[in-house]
């Protein structure tokens, strides 16, 4: 696993505000109070490391669609030595096996990636142009084949892999259980791991439904070793996709450009993100 720092043509920075209203009320009646987590009990034995992250891995293969709200922050370094932070916002949703789906959001109008088990399109709504080409009969390849030869690296796309785990484990040297903490309410495991290039860490629900909720990388194969932070939230495992939702049907207007290929066609795909 490393960084995937944020490629020209996808990063914009992304700005959503939320609000919301209600209707006046009788001042006589009492504030409600948010309720409590409903937390477990402290395990009596510290978990292992890798047995919390085989759980969720094994959850996460077993369920055959959803969507996910991926807040990005990568940490850039600049020859001053000031660090910048690049926000990148992404809708991702996911069909097994061969349905994939992005939104990317941000102020000009975002961007769209389309993969539907044939082709994948990239599509600029701001600009009306897009580009399409074939693509493998898997999402596994389909990754691989998105940053190998069009260097377009998806947020969480080690998540994404249809095996996890051997996505995320490669190259350990040390492994530790932080302990458990909330995140926006949700108890989760925080893990700890160490490759030759990267510390990572990772926090995982605790309880039935083990699904990564927060990730931060630190890339120590750059000087300043700089961070990217992933927030996995608004997870919906019960998604309902029209027929036609990982299809890019291209506005009669938009404009057909090419890929740019950064890598020769027949290079092998990389092992690992």
């Amino acid at each position: 696993m490393k960084i995937q720092l944020p490629l020209i043509a996808m990063l914009f920075p992304a700005l959503t505000l939320f609000g919301c209203a209600s209707p006046p009320t009788d001042q006589t009646t009492a504030p409600t109070t948010p309720a409590a987590p409903v937390v477990s009990p402290e395990p009596a034995v510290k978990p292992q490391p890798r047995d919390v992250l085989k759980r969720m891995a094994t959850y996460l293969r077993s369920l055959d669609r959803f969507t996910v709200r991926v807040e990005k922050t990568t940490e850039l370094i600049l020859p001053t030595d000031q660090r910048l932070h690049a926000d990148q916002t992404a809708e991702i949703a996911v069909q097994k096996p061969n349905r994939l789906r992005v939104n990317f959001q941000n102020l000009s109008g975002g961007r769209q990636l389309f993969y539907d088990g044939k082709s994948f399109s990239l599509y600029t709504p701001g600009q009306n142009v897009y580009a399409s080409v074939a693509a493998p009969s898997t999402i596994d390849e389909t990754l691989d084949l998105l940053e190998d030869r069009y260097r377009l690296s998806l947020p969480i796309a080690d998540l994404l892999f249809a095996d996890p785990e051997s996505r995320l484990v490669q190259n350990l040297k040390s492994e530790t259980y932080v302990g458990r903490i909330l995140i926006r309410g949700v108890v989760c495991h925080h893990l700890a791991f160490q490759t030759p290039e990267v510390d990572w860490e990772i926090w995982i629900e605790d309880g039935p439904e083990p699904l990564p909720r927060r990730l931060l990388l630190t890339d120590k194969s750059v000087k300043g070793s700089p961070q990217m932070t992933a927030a996995l939230n608004d997870w919906n495992l019960a998604s309902s996709f029209a027929a036609d939702y990982f299809t890019f049907n291209p506005p009669p207007t938009a404009q057909k450009i090419k890929f740019l290929e950064t890598a020769p066609a027949a290079q092998p795909a990389k092992a690992a993100k």
